[in-house]
């Protein structure tokens, strides 16, 4: 079973977030987003950056103590890491670095081209919505873990509230209406489209989005207009918080509550890659009608 290995190995691993939980969820609420060091990395015990997707049970029997010290850290944080169903071949962590076959795609596993500013899994029900009873919710959160760190190729962060801050109340008010359609990320393995549903939402006084530069379509005029103004809102670069991972360094943030964006670059394919590892959780534990296969994993999310 998919990953087996490393949950074991995160049951058995104990203490390893760095920050006191109350800090450590007080700050991600706070700020959408803190960063700290996994303690367990060890640079040379990791194996070459992979190149191809089917590499990942092996890293993943190679890393095994990496992999189960990083989910520990966020189950410790109270934190559910979640896979979903189409995405990743069902492993819980994925490989954030570029793939042969995913080269030209604009994609976490891509590198040819800039990754603008967006939320992972827009085209799932999130925060303010009602929550579906079949299928999982967009992740609550989303965390990078820098394992090879490249020059001059960034993650950065901006936070809704800065980008809606400079936007006017009308287009606001067009972006809240059910006049949008959301393409499922390229990362899946089959394409899915919703339709008639808002970018952002707005629950208890706090602002949600499923903004995706790439994947966002306005379906009538009004609606284009709106969801162009906040393209181009989301691409100054005065908003943008360059995020400075070393290796061994993590970042978790709200990913309804920021979008985040990665430039483009050359890859080489020898092994030295960029690669960072990346893992969806929920804020609370999915249901057992939201689970794929309930009987066999606890983290494997549906979407069909």
């Amino acid at each position: 079973m998919k990953n087996e290995l490393i949950l074991s190995r995160a049951d058995q691993i104990r203490g390893v977030l760095p920050v006191p939980i109350d800090d450590f969820r007080k700050r991600l609420d706070d700020e959408c987003y803190i960063i700290w060091k996994l303690p367990q990395f060890n640079a040379e015990e990791i194996t070459e950056t992979p190149v191809v997707p089917s590499y990942a049970n092996y890293i993943e029997s190679k890393n095994t103590d990496l992999h189960g010290a990083y989910l520990s850290a966020h189950l410790e944080a109270g934190l559910w890491p979640v896979v979903y169903q189409g995405e990743n071949d069902g492993h819980l962590i994925r490989h954030v670095c570029p793939m042969m076959q995913a080269e030209d795609k604009i994609s976490s596993q891509g590198a040819k081209y800039d990754f603008y500013p967006h939320v992972d899994n827009p085209d799932l029900v999130i925060s303010g919505e009602a929550a579906s009873q079949t299928l999982g919710g967009c992740p609550d959160t989303l965390t990078l873990l820098c394992l090879r760190k490249q020059q001059g190729v960034n993650t950065s962060l901006l936070k809704l509230d800065q980008v809606l801050s400079a936007l006017p109340a009308d287009v606001k008010n067009t972006l809240s209406k059910p006049l949008f359609k959301i393409k499922r990320p390229a990362s899946f393995a089959e394409e899915a489209l919703i339709e008639g549903v808002p970018v952002i939402v707005k629950d208890k006084g706090v602002w949600y989005s499923r903004f995706d530069w790439h994947n966002t379509i306005g379906m009538t005029l009004e609606a284009e207009s709106a969801l162009e103004k906040m393209r181009f809102v989301t691409l100054e670069r005065d908003l943008w918080f360059t995020v400075p991972l070393e290796p061994g360094d993590a970042v978790t943030f709200l990913n309804q509550r920021t979008m985040h964006t990665r430039n483009a670059f050359e890859p080489r394919f020898d092994g030295t890659d960029r690669w960072l590892l990346r893992v969806f959780c929920m804020k609370t534990r999915p249901t057992e009608t939201q689970l794929l296969e309930p009987s066999h994993c606890l983290h494997h999310l549906r979407t069909l």
